[in-house]
């Protein structure tokens, strides 16, 4: 296992207060190992008080892949100084004993796990690599150790959308579809938005007996083939339903016919759909070759 259910959930030394003082054995010192982010901030900073606990749950969940160092701007002004901190919250990130990333203000934590990930590199922090062994486990038919492993992922990181979305997956594999739902219904309405989860539900609803029922949203597009909206939302019933390419492709047919429809939304509804599916599955390398060719 890529996890381990016994380890302590944080590491003693993955977040920690620094001052001018313990700077260099904290951030640069330490970036020799493992990415060290540098969190700036300043008392009574609203932003800052929302930043800092997404930042440290999204640390321990990497399993020490990366460690988090806070820093008091205003205690800390030599630093600050030599970093060119304008604003707070600044986030750096070190590596090498050199800051090579950076980025200021409270970003949502979708892109915060982004930014985090591009810093662990290409092997990925160990829930990374946990989410593609679940996933492998679950697409060759071991429901059951896969959904094991899902669980293992959420005791370290309870809000990966990824995991409970496989959980919910597993749950219908194993037709236990009452305990999917059950952990649909109590998922915030945030959470239910993200590609993962609305996929699983979907999947969820036609294993529970709801028929896949496209025929309206058809018949609409004989009267009209230039009705973006409902061939729109026949590409998301598709791909809720797991119809991935089918839905992909009628994405693609209304980016074809009014790339520009409604602030370019089936372009970028297409790369949500390819970055939840995985930029190496190979439905996602063929429909990027397609689009590409639409568009250049």
């Amino acid at each position: 296992m890529i996890l381990d259910p016994n380890a302590p959930a944080t590491a003693p030394d993955l977040i920690k207060d620094a001052t001018n003082e313990t700077f260099m054995a904290d951030v640069v010192d330490a970036s020799m190992e493992v990415p060290v982010l540098v969190d700036f901030w300043g008392p009574g900073c609203k932003p800052c008080e929302t930043l800092k606990p997404m930042l440290e749950n999204l640390v321990r969940s990497m399993g020490g892949a990366i460690k988090l160092v806070k820093i008091n701007a205003q205690e800390c002004q030599d630093i600050a100084m030599q970093l060119r901190v304008q604003s707070v919250p600044t986030v750096f990130c070190f590596k090498g004993g050199r800051p090579i990333d950076a980025f200021q203000g409270a970003l949502p934590e979708n892109e915060l796990r982004k930014f985090i990930d591009k810093q662990i590199g290409d092997e990925g922090s160990p829930i990374a690599q946990a989410l593609a062994q679940a996933k492998d486990l679950l697409d060759s038919g071991d429901a059951a150790n896969a959904q094991g492993l899902y669980m293992q992922i959420l005791q370290n990181d309870s809000s990966n959308p990824e995991a409970c979305a496989g959980v919910m997956r597993t749950h219908v594999a194993l037709g236990n579809v009452d305990s999917a739902k059950e952990i649909a219904d109590n998922l915030p309405d945030e959470l239910k938005r993200n590609e993962h989860i609305a996929s699983a539900i979907a999947m969820m609803d036609l294993a529970g007996g709801a028929d896949l029922d496209t025929s309206e949203l058809e018949d609409k597009l004989a009267t009209n083939p230039d009705d973006h909206q409902a061939r729109f939302d026949l590409a998301m019933a598709l791909y809720g339903a797991g119809q991935n390419e089918e839905g992909l492709m009628q994405l693609l047919e209304i980016v074809k016919k009014d790339r520009n429809w409604n602030e370019d939304a089936a372009r970028l509804q297409m790369l949500k759909i390819f970055e939840a599916l995985g930029l190496s599955d190979p439905l996602v390398i063929k429909v990027r070759k397609k689009l590409t060719t639409v568009l250049f």
